[in-house]
């Protein structure tokens, strides 16, 4: 089944582009709902306000549908550090450990490592060579004490993908907490047995920088302290009549420390809406399969991969590569003047194709890096 028309009239990125765990070209849609809300800040007809309001709550609700949550679960974020560092901070008082995997993006390590460093709970950070973040890796460090397990839904070098939901097995009583956003616009993923999913929405959901979901389980919400909660966080928030502390809403909202991150949230709501024209199952499909052809010409060219997965459920848009005997900085360097952008991380090269990734930027890859070998043989 083909990706819609009316989906791919969306996007118009350069063929050759494959830098979208990095940032996520803008789709129309998303451009024209920023733009909108700017004019309607610059050029006000009325009371702002209201219809800022309305917006939000549209937004709010494409986040429940994606996620599969209610939307008052939900709410959006100015990134995915935000939010970790609200349910970090939540868990100040707790005692107890979180598990983290060593070798996560530091925007899931920071956290823990301030909220330790301020009486949070201790940090058990756990060596896994290969990257497979799986339930037996984990097991080991989870124990009664553990009051969180953070981890990423997809790794940002490997591309592996976790199975969220073998995790809760571990302990029925720590939060399960998710970084999501190298997998969130990406591949189907709905919240399930996760407390707390995070994802900033300039990656995989193209919905640009301070953009982002923030979701919350009815019981992460009961259990996290509202110690970053400011003033949009609390009921009554605009009746300062009521001197403060107000008590905390009682749903997703309740995580901002100040006033909402309105404009990105309108951005990745517009951002859900486009996903919607094509189905986030076809989006992944057509994802997969132009990985696995990535993953088959790299091969043949010569290139060492990056291939921690064991079945397809496992993968996800994102392929590290590098070219043995060559300096990889030469090689993403040369490729980019050909017109093919990748991401150079710890000396391996990383390509993530996307659902409007044409074709015909597997040869323009494979013949730029022949001439790479060529000119330096």
């Amino acid at each position: 089944m083909s990706l819609p028309a009316e989906y791919l009239a969306e996007f118009s990125e350069p063929a050759g582009y494959l830098e979208f765990a990095s940032i996520g070209p803008l789709s129309r849609h998303v451009q024209t709902e920023i733009a909108d809300a700017y004019a309607a800040v610059a050029e006000p007809t009325g009371t702002v306000a209201p219809p800022m309001v309305e917006r939000w709550m549209t937004a709010r609700d494409a986040m429940g549908r994606l996620l599969g949550v209610p939307a008052d679960r939900c709410t959006g974020t100015h990134n995915t550090s935000v939010g970790l560092f609200q349910t970090a901070f939540g868990l100040l008082s707790r005692g107890g450990n979180v598990v983290v995997p060593s070798h996560e993006f530091p925007a899931n390590l920071y956290p823990w490592l301030r909220a330790e460093s301020v009486g949070g709970p201790t940090v058990r950070l756990v060596d896994i060579p290969d990257h497979r973040v799986t339930a037996a890796a984990l097991a080991d460090a989870v124990d009664d004490e553990t009051v969180g397990i953070a981890v990423s839904l997809v790794d940002f070098r490997t591309g592996f993908r976790l199975d969220v939901e073998s995790l809760r097995e571990l302990s029925p009583s720590a939060l399960l907490i998710v970084d999501a956003i190298q997998g969130l616009g990406a591949v189907r993923f709905e919240m399930g047995s996760a407390d707390v999913v995070v994802a900033g929405g300039q990656k995989w959901m193209r919905a640009g920088w301070g953009s982002g979901v923030h979701a919350v389980s009815e019981r992460a919400q009961d259990l996290l302290e509202p110690t970053l909660t400011g003033w949009y966080g609390v009921e009554g928030f605009l009746d300062t009549a009521v001197p403060a502390p107000h008590p905390p809403r009682p749903d997703a909202d309740q995580f901002h420390e100040g006033s909402p991150a309105i404009f990105g949230g309108y951005a990745f709501g517009a951002a859900i809406e486009v996903i919607e024209m094509a189905g986030i199952d076809l989006i992944e499909k057509t994802i997969l399969d132009t990985s696995r052809e990535f993953e088959s010409a790299l091969r043949a060219a010569g290139a060492e991969m990056v291939s921690p997965w064991r079945n397809e459920s496992e993968r996800a848009g994102i392929l590290s590569f590098r070219m043995p005997g060559h300096d990889q900085s030469a090689v993403a360097s040369h490729l980019h003047d050909r017109g093919v952008i990748v991401s150079e991380r710890a000396g391996w090269l990383r390509a993530a194709p996307h659902a409007s990734t044409g074709r015909d930027t597997v040869p323009m890859l494979v013949d730029a890096i022949a001439e790479f070998v060529r000119s330096v043989a």
